[in-house]
C-alpha cells in the first residue's frame, strides 16, 4: 500500500480552529488532538516511566505488564519544506489508524513524558508542520519572556496563483518569475541578454 501525503497530513497535521492561542506546558499541549499526539509517537524516542527529556545513565526500567518502548518512533521521519520518508509503512498505518482514545490510552499506560523545552517544542510543531503543511495561515509566536504562557499567533495568507501550473506565493513577482522561467528556453538570444540587463537594473 502507497500511503498518500493528503493521508499523512490528515493523521498529523492538526486543524487550524485547534491551535489555541497560548501554549505553556508542551506534554499538555501536544495531546490537545490526536495529530499531536502522533507526531510525538512518531519523532520522539520514548521509554516507559523515563521521560524524553530524562537521564537516568542507562539504567534498565522495570516494565509494568503491558508496557513497551515506543514502537511508533521514526516510522515516519518529517524534513524541512513539508518534505517527509517513511521509514516503516506498517507502523505508519497503525499508527495513523488509532483514534485519540487509542493514542491517549498508549501514552498513559506507558507512562511516556515528553515535559521539557516547552516553548521550543511548542514551536518546533508550528513552523515544522503547521507553517509547511497547510496554506490558510501562518503561525507565529511571541512572549519567550513570559513564564505564564506563550502567545500564538496568526496570519491569514494571501496567495498569488499562476492559473495554468497551480504555482502560488504570496509574492506576486515570484509568481511572475515562475512565469517568465517557465517559457525562458524558447525566448531567443538576443531577448534573453535584453532581460537579462532588464532585471539586474531592477536588483533581480
Amino acid at each position: 500500500m502507497t500511503i498518500s501525503k493528503e493521508q499523512i497530513k490528515k493523521a498529523f497535521v492538526s486543524k487550524v480552529k485547534d491551535i489555541s492561542e497560548e501554549g505553556y506546558n508542551n506534554q499538555d499541549w501536544y495531546q490537545q488532538d490526536d495529530q499531536r499526539i502522533r507526531y510525538i509517537l512518531a519523532t520522539i524516542e520514548l521509554d516507559p516511566g523515563v521521560g524524553a527529556h530524562s537521564y537516568n545513565d542507562g539504567k534498565e526500567v522495570q516494565l509494568e505488564l503491558g508496557q513497551e518502548s515506543n514502537r511508533f518512533y521514526n516510522c515516519i521521519s518529517f524534513e524541512d519544506h513539508g518534505m517527509y520518508k517513511i521509514n516503516d509503512e506498517k507502523k505508519l498505518l497503525e499508527l495513523m489508524n488509532m483514534s485519540y482514545k487509542e493514542l491517549s490510552d498508549y501514552v498513559h499506560k506507558n507512562e511516556f513524558d515528553w515535559i521539557g523545552d516547552d516553548y521550543d517544542h511548542i514551536n518546533e510543531y508550528l513552523f515544522q508542520i503547521m507553517n509547511h503543511w497547510q496554506d490558510e495561515v501562518e503561525f507565529d509566536t511571541e512572549g519567550y519572556d513570559n513564564i505564564d504562557y506563550l502567545t500564538i499567533t496568526r496570519r491569514a495568507r494571501a496567495w498569488n496563483v499562476d492559473p495554468e501550473t497551480g504555482f502560488k506565493s504570496e509574492n506576486k513577482f515570484e509568481v511572475a518569475y515562475s512565469i517568465l522561467m517557465e517559457h525562458w528556453e524558447h525566448l531567443p538570444d538576443d531577448s534573453k541578454e535584453d532581460i537579462n540587463k532588464r532585471l539586474e537594473a531592477v536588483g533581480c
